[in-house]
């Protein structure tokens, strides 16, 4: 039969413990042994502890500038977005300032375009012009038909130059409409 002599299956002996006393053994103290021992021991804590304050004080440094970094940032985002809308406010009032000066220049055109209008259409202008290029003579006494005239509508805002424009448009309408009815 095999013997188990250790684990958890071998036979438990019953031993006694030493029947004597055992003798004192001297036994130094890490101070006796190394004396720079406690010198050595408190220079690690003292580095120790300086690498934490290092730690500590790198970790505040860092906190610091990256809320700097991100108030400069919003800083330089709201300076950026004043400067981009002052931006559009110029070139919109340039744009504008530009639709103005072509609204004057189209007046200029329109009442230049009308004065000629109410040259071409004047009744003087029309008889010259139908006298000399045209060959027309004044009518005899048996040639002259009489046309009804229309009767003007007189309106409250500014009536003598409304009549005046009105009066060769109207002129022209009844003596075109005359001529076809015939």
């Amino acid at each position: 039969m095999r013997y188990y002599y250790d684990g958890n299956l071998a036979e438990k002996h019953n031993r006694q413990s030493v029947p004597y006393e055992l003798p004192d053994v001297y036994v130094p103290q890490l101070d006796e042994i190394d004396p720079d021992h406690g010198k050595r021991e408190r220079r690690l804590v003292e580095k120790n502890n300086i690498r934490l304050q290092y730690k500590s004080l790198k970790r505040w440094r860092v906190r610091v500038s990256l809320r700097l970094l991100s108030v400069l940032l919003i800083l330089a985002t709201a300076v950026g977005y004043v400067v981009w809308r002052g931006a559009k406010l110029t070139e919109m009032s340039f744009y504008n300032a530009g639709l103005k000066r072509q609204i004057k220049e189209i007046d200029k055109e329109n009442s230049l375009l009308q004065d000629k209008i109410l040259n071409k259409t004047s009744l003087y202008d029309l008889k010259n012009i139908a006298s000399t290029e045209l060959g027309l003579q004044k009518p005899g006494s048996e040639q002259i038909v009489h046309v009804p005239t229309a009767v003007l509508v007189k309106s409250h805002d500014d009536e003598e130059t409304n009549a005046m424009a009105r009066l060769p448009m109207e002129s022209i309408e009844l003596i075109e409409s005359w001529v076809r009815s015939r």
